[in-house]
C-alpha cells in the first residue's frame, strides 16, 4: 500500500473526529485532529506533512472558547490561503458540515461536504485527487514559466507529470540517481514533443521502437549534422550547451544504483531544464507558429 495521505480534521465534536479517523483509515488516510482552529493552524503550520485541511461548517476559532463561531470557515479558509502563499505550497481544504444549506454562498469558493455516509466517501476520493493536483500546483508557483510550453502545447501534457515529480524532488533535496532517471525521460519527452506535436527533429532521428536516439536529436537541437540532418535555425550557444549538457549528465550515470546521490548532477540539470523550457516557446513561436 501506498504511504497514507496526512489529513487535518478541525471540528470541536470529538466523538465525531475519533469516529471518522477509524473510517478514514480504511481510505489510506491518516487523519489528525484538533477541536478547534487555533491548535489546528497551529499544527498545520508545524508540520509540512500535512496534505490536506477538512473545516466543519461551525466551530471554534480560539481554544479557549466555549461557544462556535459563524465566521470560523471563512476565518480558516483566509489562513490557509495566505500560509500558502507564504510558503509556497498549494494545500487544500473543503468544508464538512451537519447543515450543507447554510454553506451555498460559498460553493463557489470551497467543496461542501455533508456529514453522512454517502457524502463521506465522496470527500475522500475528493481529497486524494486534490492532494494530486495540488502537487501541480505547487510546483507551478516557483516555476510558472517552465509550464508556458505545456500550455502552448509545444510540449505534450503526457510529460508534465514527469516535470512535476523532477521539481518536488528538487523541493525536497531528493537527490537520488532515480530522480537523474526522471529527468533523462523528460529529455526524452521534449526530444519527442518536438517530433509529434511540433515537426521540428525528424523521424529519421527515432529508433524503431517510436523512441528518440539521445546523441541524433541533441546534434540536431545544437544545429548540428545529425545522419543527414540539419535544424538550421537559429539556437542561442547556452541553449545548444543545456541540451548537450543535460544529455550528457543523464545518460551518465548508468552504472549507479537507483539510490545512489547525485547531488550535483541532479540540481546542475534541473538548472538547465529550465533553461531550455523558456526557451522554447519563443523558439516555436518564430520558426514553427502555426503549429501552436
Amino acid at each position: 500500500m501506498s504511504k497514507p495521505l496526512r489529513i487535518l480534521l478541525v471540528d470541536d465534536k470529538k466523538d465525531y473526529c475519533e469516529s471518522l479517523s477509524g473510517v478514514a483509515r480504511h481510505n489510506n488516510i491518516q487523519l489528525e485532529y484538533k477541536l478547534d482552529w487555533e491548535t489546528g493552524f497551529e499544527l498545520l503550520r508545524n508540520d509540512p506533512t500535512i496534505e490536506f485541511v477538512i473545516l466543519d461548517g461551525k466551530g471554534k476559532i480560539e481554544a479557549d472558547q466555549e461557544t462556535e463561531k459563524d465566521n470560523f470557515v471563512i476565518r480558516a479558509m483566509r489562513d490557509i490561503d495566505t500560509y500558502s502563499t507564504q510558503i509556497g505550497k498549494h494545500i487544500p481544504y473543503c468544508v464538512n458540515t451537519g447543515f450543507i444549506d447554510r454553506f451555498e454562498a460559498l460553493e463557489d469558493n470551497v467543496k461542501i461536504f455533508e456529514k453522512k455516509d454517502s457524502d463521506r466517501d465522496l470527500m475522500f476520493k475528493y481529497i486524494a485527487e486534490q492532494i494530486a493536483i495540488s502537487n501541480y500546483r505547487t510546483a507551478r508557483i516557483d516555476f510558472e514559466e517552465a509550464f508556458v510550453a505545456f500550455d502552448k502545447g509545444i510540449i505534450s501534457r503526457d510529460f508534465e507529470s514527469i516535470l512535476v515529480s523532477i521539481i518536488n524532488a528538487y523541493k525536497d533535496r531528493d537527490y537520488r540517481k532515480v530522480n537523474l532517471n526522471a529527468q533523462r525521460d523528460f529529455l526524452e519527452g521534449i526530444f519527442i514533443s518536438l517530433n509529434r506535436e511540433i515537426p521540428c527533429i525528424p523521424p529519421a532521428l527515432f529508433k524503431g521502437n517510436g523512441l528518440p536516439n539521445h546523441e541524433s536529436c541533441t546534434r540536431f537541437m545544437e544545429d548540428r549534422n545529425a545522419n543527414g540532418h540539419k535544424l538550421n535555425k537559429g539556437v542561442p550557444q547556452e541553449i545548444k550547451s543545456a541540451f548537450r549538457k543535460l544529455k550528457e549528465s543523464t545518460n551518465g550515470y548508468s552504472h549507479l544504483s537507483d539510490e545512489d546521490i547525485v547531488k550535483t548532477p541532479f540540481r546542475a540539470n534541473i538548472h538547465l531544464i529550465m533553461e531550455i523550457l523558456e526557451w522554447l516557446p519563443e523558439f516555436v513561436e518564430t520558426n514553427y507558429n502555426n503549429h501552436i
